[in-house]
């Protein structure tokens, strides 16, 4: 008898549990029918236009803003500070990494920080760069659709406008004119961060907004979980719930999708890159100093970072521009951009006293590392496809973030150690030039590992079909022997 009952019991408590379960999947049912019907009511509205265009000035102010204040760091506060604090280049050119660094190797933080409260919110909130220039970039993918590449284009050149107007208003100001000392500059340029709280403000939400979304199915979620109370026991329910939420830290560590390194055309890629940005912000910090050392008129040296930013607008637009054809191959294009900017940066400590010399290298590594820039996230969509591109461009922005960090303090300790050189920038430039050069040939391996890959790609599947064809082989005599 006892036997009996503990096998009734047993029965009892499966059934019962089976129960719950079938209630728990209708009860996901009815909260799946209710989140289509709610969001068919909301559909995804791209403006293309409207207020739209309120959009791309305010992402043109952020990146005028941004870039502006990163790249006109060295030629303007470089001289005063070295003499102020009493401090070697390595040491102040620190100070200028840390800021690049840090704005490129938040992404992966500002990007969950997007997604769960808005391009709106973060951009306000602006405690970092990094948390402006994410935001700018979304808030104009979000607002266009047909004519993003336009309104992409529009939006990014305000980082060459402000690198051009910057950078010759702050040294006029700062060290040719002498009008105030380097620390009231600081706190002219925090006044001028405060209009991103403006720019901010201007990028309304849109549904499709990943927060919007999130917004929604909380709400959803809270309206089933009413639904579900009387239906099934509350504590399933609250497990429902719990796993359905994330920590920041846990968003953030999957925003860094390390397995992504698995690929080879994509590590070799973020290598390449890598070692591009350890010279890459050298130009700009380092621009006013190779001029002095050069001999170049005070009064000309203004217009050497300048040119940069004026030959990088037209760099973004034109290679943007020629990187959406057909008839183009994108890697090529990245791959030439890369070695001429590697050159440009190799030649510059050669060009002497003449402020026409200086010009001409400053637009040729602007003109091409602006296409550079504007074809990075193009060719991350080549390698990895369009629903990695978040996960690739935060372990590409953290490993370009790494590298800015230790390059710029590298070269100016370099030119401290090699002073007593007719040209110290000389061997600095050569070295972090040629990292570029070479980070640029490699890229033309891309093809053959993407191929390689494909091929095992093929072999697995094929062997994979020949394990299934065996299984149903075995399992159609073992049918017939039935």
């Amino acid at each position: 008898m006892k036997g009996r009952a503990h096998i009734f019991r047993s029965f009892k408590a499966i059934h019962l549990c089976l129960i719950q379960k079938i209630i728990i999947q209708i009860s996901k049912i009815i909260m799946e029918k209710n989140d289509k019907e709610k969001t068919s009511n909301k559909e995804a509205i791209v403006p293309d236009g409207g207020w739209g265009w309120m959009v791309v000035l305010a992402s043109f102010l952020i990146h005028f803003i941004m870039d502006g204040i990163i790249y006109s760091m060295g030629q303007t506060f470089s001289e005063p500070m070295r003499t102020k604090l009493a401090l070697d280049r390595a040491s102040i050119s620190t100070i200028f990494s840390i800021l690049s660094a840090v704005t490129l190797g938040a992404g992966p933080i500002a990007t969950v920080l997007t997604n769960m409260y808005g391009c709106r919110r973060v951009a306000i909130a602006g405690l970092g760069f990094s948390l402006m220039y994410l935001p700018a970039i979304v808030s104009v993918g979000f607002y266009f659709e047909k004519k993003r590449t336009f309104a992409m284009g529009m939006a990014v050149c305000g980082s060459g406008v402000g690198t051009t107007l910057l950078s010759y208003i702050m040294n006029e100001i700062v060290n040719v004119k002498k009008w105030i000392r380097y620390e009231n500059a600081l706190l002219v340029e925090c006044c001028i961060i405060i209009i991103g709280l403006l720019c901010g403000y201007l990028m309304r939400p849109l549904p499709q907004e990943p927060s919007e979304q999130r917004r929604l199915e909380r709400k959803i979620r809270k309206e089933g979980q009413q639904k579900s109370m009387s239906e099934t026991n509350a504590k399933e329910v609250d497990i429902i719930e719990k796993s359905s939420s994330k920590s920041l830290l846990r968003q953030i560590i999957e925003q860094i999708d390390l397995s992504l390194l698995k690929n080879p055309a994509f590590t070799l890629f973020v290598i390449s890159n890598f070692f591009t940005s350890l010279g890459f912000n050298a130009i700009y910090n380092f621009a006013d100093d190779l001029a002095n050392d050069a001999k170049v008129t005070i009064h000309h040296r203004s217009y050497i970072v300048m040119s940069i930013g004026v030959s990088n607008i037209f760099g973004r637009i034109t290679i943007g521009f020629f990187g959406d054809q057909k008839c183009v191959n994108r890697l090529v294009f990245f791959i030439v951009a890369l070695i001429i900017s590697g050159v440009a940066t190799m030649v510059a400590p050669l060009c002497g006293a003449s402020v026409f010399l200086h010009i001409g290298y400053a637009s040729a590594f602007g003109f091409f590392s602006g296409g550079y820039v504007t074809l990075t996230s193009i060719v991350l969509i080549d390698l990895v496809g369009i629903n990695k591109l978040s996960d690739a461009f935060g372990v590409f922005l953290l490993f370009v973030g790494i590298g800015t960090a230790i390059g710029t303090p590298i070269v100016g300790g370099m030119r401290d150690a090699f002073a007593k050189f007719d040209r110290p920038f000389l061997w600095p430039y050569f070295i972090f030039g040629t990292c570029t050069v070479i980070s640029g040939i490699v890229l033309f391996a891309i093809p053959v590992l993407q191929r390689k890959k494909l091929n095992d790609n093929q072999i697995e599947m094929d062997g994979d079909t020949t394990t299934t064809k065996g299984d149903l082989s075995n399992e159609e005599q073992q049918e017939q022997n039935v």
